[in-house]
């Protein structure tokens, strides 16, 4: 064995870190945990901050690793993702059981699928989420490539030494900018993300500047001037953010990405309660086996924990387009809580007023996605009937107090929460909100009363209690089940509130026409106003059709919306039995919701078919693609396992072609001379990427290059292509030809001593693309 075969299989010497580069990482991960405490408001505890400095510790760990001992990029990029799937369960998927500490097909499904569409779920949850759910997956994630590329970017050089200095600050800081981008409008702690991030970062700045450009160190005047630089940086940084607040204004919110994103819940989908609202009457013993959709002596749910009296909310119908009251998103302009975002088990819920713990269960009569709650939710626990779905699948308007859970509710399904009475009551002498709310389409026909049933009252509120008074005064009550009532149709469109109830000789209607008529009386005075439906909680707490109720909600200067009881605007007296000469049947029987849904289930829900209907489709195709096309498990293999690979497979792909392109490129050069330098730089670059330390300068030559590689041949090859280019004579291109032939020979006599692994690792190193300028 000669002397040349021993240096080639000699372990290189490890490339520890120095003071310097110890002090480099120690800022990576202070500046990354900073940047990570921004998601203080956006998680519930502090497990994102501990998994995110995990991550970070261990990004930090493998780049550093892997420069120490001298192995390619990739092999650091393919370790990085093996620490992701194999701790990313244990650290970040501990809430879908023990499963979690396998990495087996679910735990790395769902890490993958956190990775792709984490984010999504991110703004489309109402903060603070979960902080032991799969979305911790985030912080873990910017944690671990936050402190791998900050940790690479600490060893590489430039000819610029004020790049050199910035590359790995600017990679804490991309991290800061994500973290903010997918955070809340309202920053945790200026100060610490602020102010702190700040002057951390400056004074790392300004340390790595001061050293890549080799300014003089040492001596009581380079300590001096480190002081005062020091000193600069913190008042810098402390009259940063009084600055910044003058000129932006204490209250600014900030610029991020759930500002621009909207939730992608569509609430219209759902029929209006409010259509339904015959299923909740008393019906006679004989029409009881005609409608077995009616629920009026059924228990819909049992409450426990509330007081007798309290309101239950199912929906709250804040938007109106001519056929029926119905949920919707953004129905207040400018409002952001105004949509049904995906919440966690606490919600951040700045309502003040009587906290309330409750549970219900619901009963047999009780089923479809609408949510019984009370009040402003704060928490909330699924107990029973798969309660990991349902929390998944939990939606929560902020604006409108309303909950619903689209994958469904069943009898039997049990849930607690804690919630917040705010004051609800609300008087003549109040003052409405200043945001008018437009009158929807169609109902010109109320101009004409509302100025009537109003002569006396001067301000907006009155003017509502005045109508109030009219309607109670004046209507009457029928549910149109009785034989002598039937010309008395269900339906609040425009045509039922208008010949049917407002202009007809005698107003007679339900809770369905008051509370419909009510809330756009109200509008069109200009004092906001929504219909809820809902339950009054009887003594007991069981709660049944019976108790449904349809009430307005009025908004008040402060911007709290307060409740107009149904009995403040409905009569209680029924019509006469001798119906006035001239009034004609209404043409057509119930008006039909506005979504082409099947009519309501046992509480007017629709979406109770809707759902049945989305489930036998996906069963549908399931069982098309077992029939025509692939194996489930094969499906679930080739999606998270095969995938990866592929990827893997085309990053290496990758390098592999570029160098056979750059090979390619070299021997094809259009000068005969510079395919000679082609041909040498072949062979370092072979040399470099088998791990042998080749110097690269300006001022080193080939001859002095030969030395350091691995070869026999190396001094001969180096001297043949220096007289090439550098003598008196143009080189043939067949020389070239017969040159480059040497090389390659060359090449791949030195990969046969190197060995199979240390060959496969040179074919896929990217260590030969860095700039030449590059320090080793």
């Amino acid at each position: 064995m000669t002397d040349l075969d021993t240096q080639t299989r000699r372990r290189a010497r490890l490339d520890l870190p120095d003071g310097h580069r110890l002090i480099d990482l120690a800022f990576v991960v202070a500046l990354t945990s900073l940047a990570l405490s921004g998601f203080a408001s956006s998680y519930t505890g502090q497990g994102f901050l501990v998994v995110g400095i995990i991550g970070t510790l261990l990004g930090v760990l493998i780049a550093t690793a892997f420069r120490a001992l001298r192995w390619p990029t990739v092999g650091a990029l393919l370790a990085l993702a093996v620490v992701f799937f194999l701790l990313g369960g244990p650290l970040c998927l501990r809430s879908i059981g023990d499963t979690a500490y396998v990495p087996g097909g679910g735990t790395l499904g769902e890490l993958t699928d956190q990775v792709l569409f984490g984010w999504k779920d991110m703004l489309t949850t109402l903060p603070p989420v979960d902080g032991t759910g799969p979305l911790l997956v985030l912080p873990w994630t910017l944690g671990l490539v936050s402190g791998f590329v900050g940790a690479v970017l600490v060893h590489v050089h430039t000819k610029r030494s004020w790049l050199t200095a910035l590359m790995p600050v600017l990679a804490c800081a991309l991290a800061l900018v994500a973290v903010i981008a997918l955070g809340v409008r309202h920053p945790q702690s200026l100060w610490l993300q602020g102010v702190g991030f700040a002057a951390l970062a400056l004074g790392w700045l300004a340390l790595r500047g001061r050293r890549e450009s080799a300014t003089v160190r040492g001596g009581s005047r380079g300590i001096g001037r480190g002081i005062a630089g020091v000193a600069l940086l913190a008042v810098a940084a402390v009259l940063a953010l009084p600055m910044a607040n003058a000129a932006m204004g204490s209250d600014s919110d900030r610029t991020v990405l759930r500002s621009y994103v909207e939730p992608p819940f569509d609430i219209g989908r759902y029929p209006s309660l409010l259509a339904s609202f015959r299923n909740y009457v008393e019906l006679p013993a004989s029409a009881r086996e005609e409608r077995p959709t009616n629920v009026y002596d059924k228990e819909l749910f049992r409450v426990t924990g509330a007081q007798a009296g309290t309101r239950v909310r199912f929906a709250t119908l804040d938007r109106y387009d001519g056929m029926v009251w119905g949920a919707s998103n953004d129905a207040l302009p400018g409002e952001a809580e105004d949509s049904f975002q995906r919440v966690s088990s606490v919600i951040d819920n700045p309502v003040k007023g009587e906290e309330v713990k409750a549970t219900v269960t619901l009963g047999e009569g009780y089923r479809g996605v609408w949510l019984p709650v009370i009040g402003a939710l704060r928490s909330m626990d699924f107990e029973s009937g798969e309660p990991g779905v349902k929390a998944e699948s939990f939606r929560y308007n902020l604006a409108t107090s309303t909950a619903v859970v689209p994958s469904g509710l069943h009898p039997g399904d049990r849930y607690s929460f804690t919630a917040v009475t705010p004051p609800d009551t609300v008087t003549a002498d109040d003052s409405p909100s200043s945001s008018t709310a437009l009158p929807a389409e169609g109902t010109g026909f109320l101009d004409g009363p509302a100025s009537k049933w109003t002569e006396e009252a001067t301000t907006p509120m009155q003017r509502v209690f005045a109508v109030a008074e009219h309607l109670k005064t004046e209507g009457r009550y029928s549910d149109g089940v009785k034989k002598s009532e039937r010309t008395y149709y269900p339906g609040h469109g425009i045509q039922r509130l208008s010949d049917g109830f407002v202009n007809a000789e005698v107003m007679v209607g339900n809770d369905e026409q008051y509370a419909a008529t009510m809330a756009l009386m109200a509008n069109k005075i200009g004092v906001p106003a929504r219909v809820v439906m809902g339950a009054v909680v009887p003594e007991g707490g069981v709660v049944t059709g019976k108790d449904v109720s349809a009430w307005v909600e009025l908004r008040l200067a402060d911007g709290s919306w307060r409740t107009l009881p149904t009995e403040e605007f409905m009569s209680d007296r029924p019509p006469s039995e001798q119906q006035p000469q001239t009034q004609e049947p209404l043409s057509g029987t119930v008006v039909p919701p506005p979504a082409p849904i099947p009519p309501p289930s046992d509480l007017g829900e629709q979406a109770d078919s809707d759902l049945r209907a989305k489930m036998a489709s996906k069963s549908a195709e399931k069982d098309e693609k077992k029939a025509g096309g692939l194996p489930g498990w094969i499906v679930t293999v080739v999606t998270y396992v095969g995938l990866p690979l592929l990827v893997i497979a085309l990053i290496l792909g990758s390098i592999i072609g570029a160098k056979a392109l750059r090979r390619r490129r070299r021997r094809g050069a259009a000068s005969v001379s510079t395919r000679f330098v082609g041909a040498w730089h072949e062979l370092v670059d072979h040399a470099r990427d088998l791990g042998q330390q080749v110097p690269l300068s300006r001022t080193v030559t080939r001859r002095e290059q030969s030395g350091a590689i691995a070869s026999e041949r190396a001094a001969a090859l180096a001297r043949e292509a220096d007289s090439s280019v550098w003598g008196p004579a143009v080189p043939a291109p067949e020389r070239a030809e017969a040159y480059w032939a040497r090389i390659d020979k060359e090449r791949r006599a030195m990969s046969r001593r190197a060995g199979r692994r240390q060959r496969w690792l040179a074919a896929v190193n990217v260590t030969t693309f860095r700039p030449g300028f590059l320090r080793r």
